[in-house]
């Protein structure tokens, strides 16, 4: 945890308007509140979470832009790597942003046909082929 209270001090000092508080996951909770997961004391993480309150998110009105939001803020994270020398690990994120992709794909499929559907505005599926209607089914973790 050594590295992850360093961490948390630096970013206090530059963002000293955000709270850091410990929790049992990584999140951003609007509008200045990062928690983190003392037990897992991943640094890109947090990183992560910073880009989220960086990018000025706070919600989303379809799923990819959901996963655009993510893809945001871990943007953000890698240009903290950078600006606090930390290093930077393409792959977690990558893996990470993965499963909000598996988690849309998943959403899209009709479960009438398994054709992929698109998203209205108001949140609606709609299946091309056989006219199907849903909402979700997950939530991304």
């Amino acid at each position: 945890m050594p590295k992850l209270a360093s961490l948390i001090n630096k970013l206090q000092s530059r963002y000293p308007e955000l709270s850091f508080c410990a929790a049992e996951r990584y999140q951003f909770t609007p509008p200045q509140t990062i928690l983190y997961n003392p037990a897992e004391p991943e640094q890109l993480l947090l990183l992560h979470e910073v880009g989220h309150y960086l990018t000025g998110h706070y919600d989303y009105s379809s799923d990819i832009e959901l996963l655009r939001i993510e893809s945001d803020a871990w943007h953000h994270a890698k240009n903290l790597c950078s600006d606090l020398n930390i290093t930077w690990d393409e792959d977690f994120a990558e893996a990470r942003l993965d499963s909000y992709r598996d988690w849309l794909h998943a959403n899209s499929l009709c479960s009438n046909c398994q054709l992929s559907g698109y998203q209205d505005k108001a949140g609606l599926y709609h299946c091309p082929l056989c006219a199907k209607k849903w909402t979700s089914k997950y939530q991304p973790e």
